[in-house]
């Protein structure tokens, strides 16, 4: 099929309207600069926040962590369009402690990296270098990853920058630039492999990381975690914004168009050749905005207005969209039709999608937000020092000590064990805590020094790992650590004694 004229004037020329929703934005933090949103899939009710500098930070149960989760600030470039851009957690994350990191190095290229958390951190000595891509201009680094239903990875890569993808990168299939790439980083214990099934696998002259192409910087993609359908939000050129999709039975080797064409709108010339090419399901133009922030498919159960709608907006404008698949058809909708600029949208594990704009992290709702159920209920303070036991080991123990200083609240813990060899061993940790924080990780370490009473030589402190506290009630604290050949377990503390003036109520 030849397109000789524009056919596409508005998003809504073939797309048919929906009921309306009393969409809501709630804010839940005012972090600003974050660019993408992500959950572990741990059951920890903790969203990861990351930042374009280079800083990942966590919010638990409303409340803003003081450490960062990441932070590779001093190895990356930021700002326009390049930075930390995306990050996502092995789908085996509670086993393997996996994390991925999309980011621009400080040549200016792009690099997908794999890291090992500990504890509440990830360790910065732990990066493995997956993938370097080259890129010739400082704009369209893309990019989202994205795990997806089949436990691939799969990376949208911008077409390499200036304007009107000058050399033809989305349609070189010899070049990762302007593609969706899919890559197996999971079964091998380093580096990747590329899936047998890969559409251009034994290929000659095509990349075999390249699972579809013609793309020009997709701003956001995500998975329906109940279908498997992948959306991708390609930010236009001059006149069109738009949404392709993906169906979850697809084999790849799609071809988006780009920059052949600009939506339904040929790009090149007036006059294109279509075939081959998959039109995108909505798109807009630009007397509606000028940039297009891809979103999520809603698929929690508080908000029913919402399900089923992938949600999506643009930077400039604030407008947020609907889209909801009709029999054969798209419904869309205008959710909101201004608003602060946004930069990506996320989930949490239970299906909640936010939104993060100019002026923080917001939660959206059909109507007044519900109260979100926590696993745990209060915070640390001073009501929770005592003494702890763990059931069946009566013989060791824990103190746990809560106070104020002028630096602010902090928290002491004294751990005496026995090592594999059934040696007494002392470990201690101690941090400041963030306002309502109801858990915190702790760098614990062995004492080592002189004998009793021997002052003259002080007693050394060596790192044995983390140790993860979890308040909840005031008399049950969960525990997990990670202390390397001392070994990993997760322990239920019992209160046993209160520390007189501080009990807990």
């Amino acid at each position: 099929m030849k397109y000789h004229k524009v056919l596409l004037l508005l998003a809504t020329f073939w797309l048919n309207p929906v009921a309306a929703v009393d969409l809501q934005l709630t804010r839940v933090t005012d972090l600003e600069s974050v660019v993408d949103i992500k959950h572990a899939g741990d059951n920890s009710n903790r969203l990861f926040l990351l930042q374009q500098s280079g800083v990942v930070r966590i919010l638990e149960n409303a409340n803003l962590q003081p450490t960062p989760f990441v932070d590779i600030s001093r190895q990356i470039v930021s700002g326009g369009e390049q930075g930390l851009l995306s990050l996502d957690f092995s789908p085996n994350f509670t086993a393997n402690s996996r994390v991925y990191l999309y980011y621009t190095n400080r040549d200016g290229n792009t690099v997908l990296s794999r890291f090992i958390a500990r504890g509440e951190t990830v360790d910065p000595h732990s990066e493995e270098i997956l993938l370097v891509i080259n890129q010739p201009f400082a704009n369209h680094n893309g990019g989202r990853i994205e795990f997806g239903p089949d436990g691939m990875l799969y990376l949208g890569l911008g077409d390499g920058g200036n304007a009107g993808d000058p050399l033809g990168n989305a349609q070189n299939p010899q070049t990762l630039l302007g593609k969706l790439i899919r890559l197996d980083v999971e079964s091998p214990t380093s580096g990747f492999v590329i899936p047998a099934d890969n559409p251009f696998v034994n290929h000659s002259g095509i990349r075999s990381e390249i699972w579809a192409t013609g793309l020009r910087n997709p701003w956001r993609m995500s998975f329906d975690s109940v279908t498997g359908d992948l959306f991708i939000a390609d930010v236009g050129q001059n006149n069109f914004e738009e949404v392709n999709f993906q169906p979850s039975n697809s084999t790849g080797g799609e071809n988006y168009g780009w920059n052949i064409m600009e939506a339904n709108q040929c790009f090149l010339s007036a006059d294109c050749n279509s075939n081959n090419l998959i039109p995108p399901i909505a798109a807009y133009d630009h007397s509606q905005g000028c940039s297009i922030t891809g979103g999520q498919v809603y698929r929690g159960t508080d908000y029913p207005e919402l399900a089923g709608r992938y949600l999506y907006g643009d930077f400039c404008t604030g407008r947020i969209w609907s889209l909801k698949k009709n029999q054969n058809n798209w419904d869309v909708e205008i959710l909101r039709d201004s608003g602060n600029g946004m930069f990506t949208f996320g989930e949490d594990q239970k299906g909640n999608v936010y939104l993060a704009a100019s002026d923080g992290v917001f939660l959206l709702s059909d109507g007044p937000p519900k109260t979100q159920n926590t696993t745990t209920s209060i915070p640390i303070d001073g009501s929770l020092s005592g003494s702890y036991v763990t059931d069946g080991l009566l013989d060791q123990g824990i103190i746990i000590t809560v106070g104020d200083n002028a630096q602010g609240r902090f928290i002491f813990v004294t751990w005496f064990t026995y090592d594999q060899t059934g040696q007494p061993l002392w470990l201690v940790g101690n941090d400041f805590l963030a306002d309502n924080a109801s858990r915190i990780t702790l760098t614990m370490q062995r004492l080592q020094g002189p004998v009793f009473l021997g002052r003259s030589v002080p007693a050394s402190r060596i790192d044995v790992g983390t140790m993860t506290f979890t308040v909840i009630d005031c008399n049950t604290i969960q525990t997990s650590f990670e202390f390397g050949s001392l070994g990993n377990d997760n322990l239920t503390l019992k209160r046993l004694t209160n520390i007189q003036g501080r009990d807990c109520q």
